[in-house]
């Protein structure tokens, strides 16, 4: 069996506390004498966050101190460390190939909460992480009040680690600030992910600790949003902040002492955030159960004492001054991430002098990519979008609803057509049955890593088929502006460990959308063809055979089969067609019979590579259209389809007509076009338009969207039970 690196380490990244900062720290403190880590990144099943890894891993992955690692392939290594017991609650759903020769299972969270109740059942975790790797496990407890749990239980001593595996920093990361000054006002403050049990239970309790005083501000960094709402009121003198309003530092920078009371339900089994106030030099005042855990990096008292001892330090700076830097001394004594690699050494005597070994290249990500019909080519794009901008290597099959299949035939995807129930009569029930038979063959013969599925709603055949493989991590890729909102849309969501929304430029007139955005990650707008992808319009023209000098014009309303154009194209063409100047375009995305009179007609695919050939575009305001006009800064006449199924189109091309990035045609608003059509010929309009695009934000959606998919094709998916 091949080797792989000396350690390897579990962990779920999208706990975001205190569990992945010390993860975080001691991965750091590795990098620093050379050791190559490997990262299982797993979806365990406590939290129902999108599966992305916030930036302070993606850092490390991306700059090599952390290596991906797949632990389904066989390897071995000295140790795997195991952060939370919960992300091990379910069995994978096949045998994982890595061979540790230690497990340590970290217990960042206590076995029991405040009333004796069991938090998790930390038998069957264990249980699982013996069966899953065959080899000794080792629970290590992040701190006494974990440990004295443990004891209590009645777990054998020789299950449980000597030396307790407190939470690390690197205080180098977090400089002790300058003395405070006084300045006629007293900031207290905390933070903490935003649990309700985190919190003090009512406010009558909250007060003691955080008191409603005319001298005293108190600001909460982390504060559940319906904290307020539970209390009853928000006291004057409270200032609330979601998680990740401020930095860290800087919020730490704005106060004067921290105070952290919990309710009495909760146990904390650490308290990282505790632990970067004393490192930046905040006076920390702690209910007196926390003295086990921070000796004397902290002060003491019941909450209704803890206002006594705060005025009592600010009649004696001195006093407060000299036990800042006592307190940072005695944290530095026990909490530094330099003291990770001791406590290795101890626990894998010669880990140290042992040559590093590296970690196993990671096998070509495969993915298979599933979209809706769709009336236009829009999800189709999309995912080819992504697939496009996937990890070097990557491998991408399509399972399509789109007539428009042979497009990914053409990019060189392995790809399965099957028609929408629509297309052929096919009864819906008896249609989704046979999807869930035909995406099933489909994902077996594959044996993807990662499905992505590009659509309003996910079928029922779809889902059933993921559910059939547990262990298969899924994506939704579900663009804005929404006619309705689905309450399908909210039950669906949490099938998917990750919904990935493409940028709206319009997303300030999204009604809908906001209402079922929560829980889902945005990007930047999404295009086939970003904007330095395109040819130049010397290029595009030769290529399309246009004019120099004439002003062209593209027409690309798509086959509009749901929505009845004929009235507005027919008022279009008339109009253009008479104008001696203009050389019309008509443009498909696959190849179709012309009508007997009409202009030239071109089959481009994707057309935006050539859009700089053009003077002005009319096009429909489908997502793909839109944002490609618009950041491509082509002046374009907007004509919506408004069928009822359709996406808000009209509120694009609303927002494009409101803002000066573009016009309006409705289809009932056949008696305009000849003057909005003149308007936009005009050179002067054209270019105030170019400017007021200029301002657009573009960012690259698609390059976005495909690291984060990169992420989770990597994921050990651990959400379900078998």
């Amino acid at each position: 069996m091949r080797a792989g690196p000396e350690i390897v380490v579990f962990a779920d990244p999208r706990y975001p506390g205190g569990t992945t900062r010390a993860f975080c720290a001691e991965a750091r403190a590795l990098h620093k004498v050379g050791a190559q880590v490997g990262f299982c990144p797993v979806l365990g099943s406590e939290l129902g966050r999108a599966a992305q890894l916030p930036p302070a891993i993606a850092e490390l992955v991306d700059a090599g101190t952390l290596s991906l690692v797949d632990a389904r392939q066989a390897a071995r290594t000295r140790l795997a460390i195991v952060h939370h017991p919960a992300i091990f609650r379910h069995l994978p759903a096949e045998a994982l190939g890595l061979r540790p020769d230690r497990v340590v299972l970290v217990l960042h969270h206590p076995p029991l909460d405040g009333f004796g109740r069991p938090a998790y059942d930390l038998e069957g975790c264990a249980a699982n992480l013996r069966d899953v790797f065959g080899a000794d496990m080792t629970l290590a407890p992040v701190g006494p009040v974990v440990r004295d749990q443990l004891r209590r239980m009645g777990w054998p001593e020789g299950g449980v680690l000597a030396e307790d595996w407190t939470n690390l920093i690197d205080f180098d990361e977090w400089p002790r600030r300058a003395l405070r000054q006084r300045h006629g006002r007293i900031t207290i403050g905390r933070h903490s992910r935003p649990s309700p049990l985190k919190f003090p239970d009512d406010l009558a309790q909250a007060l003691l600790a955080y008191p409603e005083a005319p001298d005293v501000s108190v600001r909460m960094l982390g504060a559940p949003d319906d904290l307020a709402r539970r209390y009853g009121r928000k006291p004057a003198n409270w200032e609330l902040l979601a998680f990740d309003a401020e930095p860290v530092p800087r919020f730490l920078e704005t106060l004067d002492y921290y105070v952290y009371v919990h309710g009495e339900e909760w146990v904390e089994a650490f308290g990282y955030g505790i632990l970067e106030a004393i490192a930046v030099g905040v006076p920390v005042i702690l209910p007196p159960v926390f003295r086990a855990t921070f000796g004397t990096a902290a002060l003491y008292a019941e909450p209704s004492n803890m206002q006594d001892l705060i005025r009592g330090m600010e009649a004696d700076p001195a006093t407060r001054d000299a036990h800042v830097a006592q307190a940072r001394a005695e944290a530095e004594a026990r909490f530094s991430a330099d003291l990770f690699l001791p406590r290795l050494e101890r626990l894998v005597p010669g880990w140290r002098g042992a040559p590093f070994r590296a970690a196993r290249p990671l096998p070509p990500l495969r993915s298979v990519m599933v979209t809706s019909n769709g009336v236009g080519l829009g999800h189709l794009t999309r995912l080819m979008a992504l697939a496009r901008n996937l990890p070097a290597g990557s491998e991408t099959a399509f399972f399509t609803l789109s007539r428009g299949y042979r497009l990914a035939v053409e990019a060189g995807h392995l790809t399965q057509y099957v028609p929408f129930h629509a297309s052929t009569g096919a009864d819906i029930g008896a249609w989704n049955r046979a999807l869930t038979e035909e995406l099933g063959d489909f994902l077996d013969l594959v044996g993807p890593d990662l499905v992505v599925f590009d659509g309003n709603l996910p079928y029922d055949g779809l889902v059933s088929a993921l559910d059939q493989r547990r262990g298969l991590p899924r994506a939704w890729v579900r663009r804005a502006m929404w006619g309705v909102e689905l309450p399908a849309v909210r039950q669906r969501a949490p099938l998917f460990d990750l919904v990935i929304e493409p940028g709206e430029l319009a997303h300030r007139i999204d009604r809908v959308g906001r209402e079922v955005r929560a829980g889902a990650v945005t990007v930047a707008p999404i295009v086939a063809t970003p904007p330095d992808r395109r040819m130049t319009r010397d290029e595009a023209r030769a290529a399309l055979g246009l004019q120099d000098a004439s002003t062209a014009v593209g027409l690309m309303l798509g086959s509009a089969g749901n929505f009845d154009i004929t009235g507005i194209r027919r008022a279009i063409l008339d109009h253009l067609l008479r104008l001696p100047d203009v050389e019309l375009v008509e443009i498909t995305a696959t190849d179709s019979p012309a009508p007997p009179e009409g202009p030239r007609r071109l089959t481009l695919y994707p057309a935006a590579r050539y859009s700089a050939a053009f003077d002005l575009m009319v096009t429909a305001a489908g997502y793909n259209s839109f944002h490609e006009a618009m950041l491509h800064r082509v002046p374009t006449i907007f004509v919506p389809n408004e069928a009822p199924e359709m996406d808000l189109q009209i509120q694009r091309a609303r927002f494009a007509r409101s803002t000066g990035c573009g016009e309006l045609l409705r289809a009932s608003d056949a008696i305009l076009a000849p003057r909005v059509i003149d308007r936009m010929l005009d050179p002067a309009t054209r270019e105030a338009m170019r400017g007021r695009m200029a301002r657009l934000e573009m960012g690259d959606g698609a390059a976005e969207a495909a690291r984060l998919l990169g992420y989770l094709g990597r994921m050990l998916r651990l959400r379900d039970p078998l």
